[in-house]
């Protein structure tokens, strides 16, 4: 087992660049602000975190190709851990704000990708089974429809 160093690096793996690289640029903002939050607070066991980012630019050929060089196993530690929020729990969460929020009748529209359709059928599923209506259930393409470019 190695034994930990001044710095803990941890990794992660989001969307950097394509259609949605401001949705990765977010999520890098924020896991920024976390560790600068956490470093000026002593860091983590009396060491500073440094997080590594690799882009998946949501494709799951590219994710992979990201998570194979994230050098995080090369590194020697002998515990690896993957932290996702999963799709049905991300849907279930948005169901639960619907619900808590009164929502009755809901529109979903979803930008037709795989990730934001999967997102949708389980946002949908779980709006149902919350007692909410879905009124309408909508795609919109990136540079074709003239609202989303």
């Amino acid at each position: 087992m190695k034994k930990w160093g001044s710095v803990i690096v941890s990794g992660a793996i989001f969307l950097v660049t394509g259609n949605n690289a401001t949705d990765g640029k977010d999520m890098q903002n924020a896991i920024e602000k976390a560790v600068k939050k956490i470093n000026d607070s002593s860091g983590v066991i009396g060491k500073k975190l440094k997080t590594e980012v690799a882009d998946d630019g949501c494709d799951p050929k590219i994710a992979t190709t990201a998570s194979n060089s994230a050098k995080l196993p090369a590194q020697g530690y002998d515990t690896l851990f993957l932290i996702n929020g999963l799709t049905p729990d991300q849907a279930q969460t948005a169901a639960d704000y619907m619900a808590a929020s009164q929502a009755k009748k809901v529109v979903l529209i979803h930008h037709n990708s795989a990730y934001a359709k999967d997102l949708a059928d389980f946002a949908k599923a779980s709006v149902e089974k919350s007692s909410g209506a879905v009124i309408a259930y909508e795609e919109i393409n990136h540079g074709i429809d003239p609202y989303f470019v």
